[in-house]
């Protein structure tokens, strides 16, 4: 379905959008002559001037709301209330933009104009990376990749590890019973219901027979508590287990380091002490909810429900973190088990980037500080404040019990229980309504000196406990753990006390789980995870269901083999022309400083500097009026227009002149400054961040673009960030890769097809989600084997797509993916894709059927690919998913990069007994990117599907994708690698040329800092959802499609 068409239906729930009043205002300051374009006196620098239009509406129109309904809607986006109107509206913008240019180009043809802006790209050719756009784009290069093996608990005769150059910590966490799951809830809660009533009694059989009823019901509470167990008991019982690995690494070293101490130990075993104390303190049932209420400046936080959370614990500068599913696997019939593998990752106090803070410890106890101005703006910020107050009443209140002492002196801290203390000093003034706001802030301010300072000695104890985790995980000895049995329960206490409560409510529990307001029924999930625990594997009467779970950690080792792929690489650019897009921030100007006649405000010197003078086009936007109006408040109407208006203007400025050059090989570079880390979290960091990223994906649809940001704030390692930043800009240029080997490939062509999708359009209650509409987005790489040259190859980021589908359709008759595949068959010859999409991991235990169900596998569905597939006789398509896990290099100096191409071998990682997943490539790179923020580096892990699909496709993948004897699976696992090497990042560091793969080339569509993620913002105060990867796709549509 092309994304210009009509989304609504007549029973349509979504909120409807009528942009046509903002659009009407942007017209009418067009009309007026608004100057959009400026040209420069020399004719080499086109000024596009969106950012005073969007400042003018944003701050002149604040009325003007597309959405006129709220109530209900999570995100709403491109169901417009018309779309013949909305693609008028743009089309007639689209005109007079294109007017206004051929205005400021004045008796010279805009194509003149911009063609003499374009360089060929080879212009930027130099020795040496430097600004503005000068980097050694023909040098050639050379790099190796090396092959490894490994070892685990499952290898027989295990070395000792002396020899290993990567190790990784997995979990393996098995859940069984579930096929047992329901009918035990249903038969213990029976049994209740005959402790609370008398026999033959009317409440007995009133409750029965609600106890039927809720059995049946869709959207029960009954369901709804099944879908909490469901989603929320692998990450609940995580959040236990992350005690068991600090555990795991004490025994170790005690293993290792027999007769020995170490005083590092005894902070080791302060740390698992403390995390110990407050699950037991949270878990007494001897104290209500009430009592673990505490309140800062009127948001109240229950400590309960709080500490009970999966995540409860991840705000500690010490932690582990359970990242990567390298695995996934479940049998339904016998056993009725569900298994996952997950990746370790040890959280060090290390920086955080975002705020120049130089430990995790100094960014909370910073944001707990009443007096910081961090803590002080994020109160002011009414988007922020609400969530900002309940993170501080978490963290305060956390590090108090994780880091108090005994101020006596007399008790060690692994023997110290700091719950008395903490109940007098800190609960007690949270609660008390006496206490005043000097109070609380005294309080804060207490917790927060007595941590940085002497003290409580908290900082020299984290220091010296990061250094004895980081010498423990780096030493060679292979640790060892016999594998343990728990058990995961829901309490008892859950169920109401007496019959009559239960009647009257219908409902058992003690939480309303049907409520139908989001906000409360998300509240009442994480109220219900209170009610889960991780105990000893034995029968207990206060268990009102129970799960079984058996985990264990494993020390896995990698060994180097003699077999290396050695590789050449150059650039392929001499017909690229690059018109280049420069983003950059304005300020007033100083009372000391001499401005020109005519000039009212200062470009950034970095812009002054290097690229005042150059062939570029220029964005400019106005920093300080940013910070102090529009994002003051970034939910406001103000932050909304100014949002809206900014990027769809310079889209649609930069678009015409990309069409302008339709005819050439284009290359459109995006430049943009961050007057901080590009990590920051203030909101017009982010903001121009995402805008430059949605700007790259919609035109690269028509031509190659790429963008990039470039820290100039610090100047410590200013000229290792340009190169780092250059080198980024021109990752996606074609490139040209010789094998120095005796491999010849056996494969002309392969497609590269990577999906993924964001919601743009929903409301809250949607039970069965069809009605919501998604952006769905990707990106094309084309590799091709050199006609003339045997062991030549080229990679070509071709394209990228975008589309937004009612779910419906979506993983039924995905088109846009469908319509370039067959572009690619049709027309070009392709016949072999490789197609990456979303992993059909989802971290659930499949109690309940749902769109995330383990036989729902999103974009790989055998519905979807039979559809891809349709009247292509010839196609090969290679379901392929992909995840990274942690791993650490044990050669300092080890900077190479390393595969395992081998299934047998991978085995030992994740062996699926059901056979559903095969992992069949495994990369790694010893570089690690910010050393002071990250300890490990990672592992990425290649999956595919199989036994899903008709024989056919399975004999398909298992040639191209399984069989290590298959030449065709041989040169298919090379192309990959050489992917992860067009991306490459530059080892700059070491002083040498050497060149190191790309580990996650997928990482700007899928995952956490995906376009989709970055792309969508907060739409008003009632945190409706905006996504403007999606909005901008109908914008293209309506220059480009009827």
């Amino acid at each position: 379905m092309s994304d210009q068409h009509t989304l609504k239906e007549n029973s349509d729930p979504l909120a409807q959008l009528d942009y046509i009043p903002l659009l009407d205002l942007i017209l009418q300051e067009l009309k007026n002559n608004f100057p959009i374009f400026q040209l420069s006196p020399d004719q080499n620098r086109l000024l596009i001037d969106a950012y005073r239009l969007a400042y003018k509406l944003a701050t002149q129109n604040q009325n003007l709301n597309p959405l006129t309904q709220t109530p209900g809607i999570r995100a709403a986006t491109v169901n417009f209330k018309s779309d013949s109107h909305f693609y008028a509206k743009i089309k007639e913008i689209h005109t007079l933009l294109k007017q206004r240019l051929n205005q400021v180009c004045k008796n010279q043809a805009p194509q003149e104009i911009i063609r003499n802006i374009c360089q060929n790209i080879t212009e930027f050719d130099s020795d040496k990376a430097s600004l503005p756009f000068q980097y050694p784009l023909k040098r050639n290069y050379s790099f190796n990749s090396q092959r490894l093996i490994i070892e685990n608990s499952f290898t027989a005769n295990r070395s000792p590890g002396g020899d290993s150059i990567i190790k990784a910590h997995h979990l393996n966490v098995r859940f069984t019973g579930l096929g047992n799951f329901e009918q035990h809830l249903s038969e213990n809660i029976k049994r209740y219901i005959e402790t609370i009533t008398e026999d033959n009694s009317r409440d007995r059989q009133e409750l029965n027979a609600l106890l039927n009823e809720l059995s049946t019901r869709p959207n029960s509470s009954l369901f709804k508590l099944k879908s909490i167990i469901d989603t929320e008991a692998l990450p609940r019982l995580l959040r236990d287990l992350k005690i068991d690995y600090l555990e795991y690494l004490k025994q170790g070293w005690k293993s290792t380091h027999s007769g020995s101490e170490s005083p590092e130990l005894n902070f080791l075993q302060a740390l698992i002490n403390r995390l110990k104390i407050v699950i037991e303190y949270i878990n007494n049932p001897d104290l209500d909810n009430a009592h673990y209420e505490v309140t800062y400046l009127g948001e109240t936080v229950n400590l309960r429900t709080a500490f009970s959370q999966a995540d409860a614990f991840d705000i500690l500068p010490i932690i582990p973190n359970y990242e990567g599913v390298i695995g996934e696997s479940y049998n339904r019939n016998n056993d009725n088990f569900k298994e996952f593998n997950l990746g370790v990752r040890l959280k060090l106090n290390g920086a955080v980037n975002a705020y120049q803070e130089q430990s995790s410890l100094d960014y909370h106890i910073t944001e707990i500080d009443p007096t910081s101005p961090r803590h002080q703006e994020t109160l002011q910020n009414t988007g922020k404040a609400k969530s900002f107050k309940s993170r501080v009443l978490r963290t305060a209140c956390l590090y108090y019990l994780i880091f108090a002492v005994d101020e006596t002196g007399e008790i060690p801290d692994e023997d110290y229980n700091p719950i008395s203390a903490f109940e007098q000093n800190v609960l007690r003034i949270f609660q008390s309504h006496t206490s005043t706001k000097e109070d609380i802030n005294d309080l804060l301010l207490t917790i927060k000196t007595k941590i940085a300072n002497s003290s409580w000695n908290v900082s020299q104890k984290l220091n010296r406990l990061k250094i004895f985790l980081q010498s423990l995980l780096k030493q060679k000895s292979v640790l060892t753990y016999s594998p343990k049995t728990v058990k995961l329960r829901l309490h008892r206490d859950l169920l109401q006390s007496k019959a009559t409560d239960i009647i009257n409510d219908q409902n058992f529990f003690v939480i309303n789980l049907e409520n139908t307001d989001p906000i409360r029924s998300k509240a009442s999930a994480r109220e219900a995870l209170a009610y889960l625990e991780v105990q000893e594997n034995q029968l207990s009467e206060n268990s009102l269901a129970s799960l079984e779970v058996t985990f264990n950690f494993n020390d896995i080792r990698y060994f180097t083999l003699a077999e290396k792929q050695q590789f050449a690489l150059r650039y392929n650019i001499d017909e690229i022309q690059a018109l280049p897009v420069v983003f950059y921030p304005i300020r007033p100007f100083k009372a000391q400083e001499n401005p020109q006649a005519g000039e009212k405000f200062k470009a950034h010197h970095i812009y002054e500097n290097h690229f005042k003078n150059q062939k570029i086009i220029a964005v400019y936007y106005n920093i300080k009026e940013l910070k102090e109006t529009i994002f003051n408040n970034i939910q406001s109407p103000a932050a909304r227009i100014y949002r809206q208006v900014f990027s769809l203007l310079t889209y649609l400025c930069i678009n015409i002149c990309q069409n302008t050059l339709k005819d050439e090989n284009l290359f459109i570079p995006i430049f943009r400054f961050h007057l901080k880390s590009l990590e920051d979290n203030s909101e017009d960091e982010k903001y121009l961040n995402s805008l430059t990223r949605s700007l790259t994906h919609i035109l690269r649809r028509d031509c190659l673009a790429n963008d990039q940001g470039l820290n100039v704030a610090d100047t410590e390692g200013f000229d290792f960030r340009v190169k780092n930043a250059l080198s980024s800009l021109y990752s996606l240029l074609p490139k040209r890769f010789k094998f120095k080997s005796d491999f010849k490939p056996q494969l002309d062509k392969l497609a590269i097809i990577i999906v993924s999708s964001w919601l743009s359009d929903s409301i809250w209650n949607e039970p069965d989600q069809t009605h919501r509409i998604s952006n769905i987005y990707g990106e094309i790489v084309l590799i091709e084997k050199d006609p003339n040259t045997d062991d030549v190859i080229q990679i070509n980021n071709f394209r990228t797509f975008s589309d937004n589908q009612k779910h419906e359709e979506l993983y039924q008759k995905p088109s846009v993916i469908r319509d370039a595949i067959t572009t690619l068959y049709e027309q070009q010859g392709y016949r072999h894709f490789l197609y990456i999409a979303k992993a059909p991991y989802s971290r659930r235990l499949g109690l309940i059927q749902s769109e995330t169900d383990p036989d729902s596998l999103f974009f790989m569905s055998e519905t979807v690919i039979q559809y891809l597939k349709k009247d292509k006789p010839e196609i090969k398509l290679y379901p392929v998913f992909m995840d990274t896990y942690p791993a650490l290099n044990l050669k300092d100096k080890n900077v190479d990069s390393f595969y395992i191409p081998d299934v047998e071998e991978l085995k030992k990682l994740s062996n699926d007994p059901s056979q559903r997943t095969k992992v069949f490539l495994n990369l790694f790179t010893g570089v690690t990117i910010d050393p002071k923020k990250s300890f490990f580096n990672s592992v990425v892990c290649y999956s595919t599907l199989l036994n899903i699909y008709d024989d056919a496709h399975t004999k398909d993948i298992i040639s191209g994708l399984l069989d290590s004897e298959s030449p065709l699976q041989q040169t298919i696992l090379n192309y990959i690698l050489l992917f992860h090497f067009s991306r490459y990042e530059k080892s700059y560091e070491l002083q040498k040329n050497n060149i190191i793969l790309k580990l996650n080339p997928y990482d700007q569509l899928i995952g956490d800092q995906g376009i989709g993620t970055i792309s969508t913002f907060a739409y008003s105060e009632k945190n409706i959802k905006f996504n403007a990867l999606a909005f901008l796709t109908h914008v293209r549509s309506a220059i480009y499609e009827s």
